[in-house]
């Protein structure tokens, strides 16, 4: 899911309670068990979205974990099932494509348990999920959850200000989600810098955008950009007009995409990229989905924050991606590396 313009200011109070199970500390899982954190397994459903499963005010659900959502947000369908008091807003919904006629809700949910972690007093944007969950009776997905197709439902999106209030670290490939019960360290996040480059990874760093997008240096075919790393996008989605002064070529309509939250599509295609670079970090002939962005996804106005789009989950999960949101770095390793 894409960037929600929220205009409003939600205050975090958080407090966790969690319990770690004992790991080998050769695995990245151990290595961050030693260090306090406390993981939660994580599932991949609707083609290539990852989704941790929760308990919300003692009601079971499902959140995409959403990097490229700088809120989490919960399902209107479901605030009553959630038993969730909302209020209105003046901020409207938005996504990669622009912005809708909907206006967010805001709201604060007591309690939302994940693994054996629960996040409490979580302030969250209210919005309309039905274009989601059109399919959402479609048959099981190999969840380990019993009755997964009741789960299907999408419930909201986990978003990037409790992920980096909590120094939540995201393992894409591994599909797990751990939370440090003390907040965002820089001595963890130093530790799994060493942890990782001694396996092969390179680090590459993040920050924060003008519209609280998680960033990184990037360049397509060797002209530099940036791109948001967007854990709520199966694929990676260029501008059209980027691609095109990148070199790239341009093919016939290959079909429509949903951009995030607001409901708005737009015409999309795929082309091909001699290189793609994420940082240091290079992949040879990608294949990227390309359209026409909002502006104010790109920031195109401004030399300094503009971007390409964003970074999605099929170069992410197969370039073993873990992201450390407290630490503000994306690390990548290539499938042959050791």
């Amino acid at each position: 899911m894409k960037k929600l313009f929220v205009a409003i200011l939600l205050l975090v109070a958080l407090g966790p309670f969690c319990v770690h199970s004992e790991q080998s500390s050769g695995t990245l899982a151990g290595f961050l068990s030693k260090q306090g954190l406390s993981g939660a397994k994580l599932e991949r459903r609707f083609g290539n979205h990852l989704f941790v499963p929760v308990s919300i005010n003692n009601r079971r659900g499902a959140l995409m974990i959403d990097t490229g959502s700088p809120n989490t947000v919960i399902d209107v369908n479901c605030v009553n099932s959630f038993g969730l008091a909302v209020e209105k807003t003046g901020s409207n919904v938005g996504g990669l494509f622009g912005r809708s006629w909907e206006r967010f809700g805001s709201s604060k949910v007591k309690s939302i348990a994940m693994g054996n972690c629960t996040l409490t007093n979580v302030p969250v944007a209210i919005a309309d999920f039905s274009d989601f969950n059109r399919d959402g009776g479609g048959p099981a997905t190999g969840s380990h959850i019993a009755d997964s197709k009741a789960l299907a439902h999408i419930n909201g999106v986990l978003g990037a200000n409790e992920m980096i209030k909590f120094g939540m670290i995201i393992d894409c490939t591994r599909q797990m989600l751990y939370v440090n019960p003390n907040g965002r360290s820089s001595a963890v996040s130093q530790s799994l810098t060493s942890f990782l480059a001694g396996r092969g990874f390179a680090r590459i760093p993040m920050r924060l955008n003008a519209n609280d997008h998680f960033d990184v240096q990037g360049a397509l075919n060797g002209h530099a950009t940036r791109f948001i790393v967007d854990t709520g996008s199966a694929n990676t989605l260029i501008d059209t007009q980027v691609a095109v002064r990148s070199g790239a070529g341009v093919t016939a309509l290959a079909g429509v995409g949903a951009g995030g939250a607001g409901g708005l599509v737009e015409g999309i295609n795929r082309t091909g990229v001699k290189e793609l670079a994420i940082g240091s970090f290079k992949l040879a002939n990608a294949e990227v989905v390309i359209a026409h962005l909002s502006g104010d996804i790109l920031l195109s106005k401004s030399a300094a924050e503009s971007n390409a789009g964003v970074l999605g989950q099929e170069y992410l999960s197969s370039n073993f991606a873990v992201i450390d949101m407290g630490g503000m770095a994306l690390y990548l390793r290539h499938p042959d590396s050791r």
